[in-house]
């Protein structure tokens, strides 16, 4: 039993850890992302 429940902990601990990852890339990648900004808006 301990086995296996140390197993599945491993399991858990890989999966959040990958999904922590792929969470924190994602969200470097939307904040360094910038649209330009139209003309109507711009102050010249």
């Amino acid at each position: 039993m301990k086995k296996l429940n140390k197993k599945v902990l491993m399991l858990v601990a890989t999966f959040t850890t990958l999904l922590a990852s792929i969470v924190a890339s994602s969200a470097c990648y939307w904040c360094v992302y910038q649209p330009k900004e139209p003309k109507c808006l711009r102050e010249e």
